[in-house]
């Protein structure tokens, strides 16, 4: 008789971490609606922007460096405060934060539905994969989408801006490859999921169903 094995994840650490990611969805909701009310409420926007090499090369210069210790490498990242934007540019600079935050708090939401089916001994219940297609969805829009989103609102930032003189550019933020291959992988666990359900209601189907032909006949016979 083999011993029974543990679970990775009991019904009551489920239930903790399903209540800790609802408080975190909440806090990520409230995030992006503060986020809103600031675009609206004020006349400037933060946006992510780069130093040129030119800014780094002046700056490694003026810094009071040991002999041989110097500044590497590209463009520095920094926040730009950018003054008197109109509502439209601002609410375009400041919509990356607001879909990294809707997307925290969707992926938290879908990812609590599907640990609290767990703690209730349901781990391929239908609604599980659907709710992992969500998160790997989250993941793509707020890791990979909502980066490319701020750089566009920083490009219109600096637009608005005058004399800059290449002392401010815009570099890549991030890329894509790495929040797809995420998604990609998570949609392939919601795969083994939605399979798994489908598995389970074929079994419970095939419980509900008479083992030999003479109790199918006993059935049939009740029936009539």
């Amino acid at each position: 008789m083999h011993p029974t094995a543990k679970p990775l994840l009991g019904p009551r650490a489920a239930g903790v971490y399903a209540l800790l990611l609802l408080v975190l969805a909440a806090g990520s909701a409230f995030a992006a609606a503060f986020s809103l009310v600031v675009a609206v409420s004020r006349d400037a926007a933060d946006v992510s922007v780069h130093l040129s090499d030119r800014v780094r090369l002046d700056l490694n210069g003026r810094l009071d460096l040991p002999e041989g210790a110097t500044l590497l490498g590209g463009p520095i990242p920094v926040r730009l405060h950018v003054p008197d934007l109109p509502l439209g540019l601002r609410l375009v600079a400041q919509a990356d934060d607001v879909l990294l935050y809707l997307s925290i708090a969707a992926g938290a939401t879908a990812l609590a539905l599907v640990l609290r089916a767990v703690r209730r001994g349901l781990p391929f219940a239908r609604r599980n994969a659907r709710c992992l297609v969500a998160v790997a969805v989250a993941v793509v829009v707020g890791g990979g989408i909502a980066p490319v989103v701020g750089d566009h609102g920083a490009g219109l930032a600096l637009n608005h801006l005058a004399g800059l003189d290449g002392q401010i550019v815009l570099a890549a933020s991030s890329s894509l490859v790495l929040p797809a291959v995420l998604g990609i992988v998570i949609l392939g666990i919601a795969e083994a999921f939605r399979r798994g359900a489908a598995l389970t209601d074929d079994m419970a189907d095939r419980t509900r169903e008479p083992a030999s032909p003479a109790e199918r006949g006993r059935k049939v016979g009740g029936d009539r």
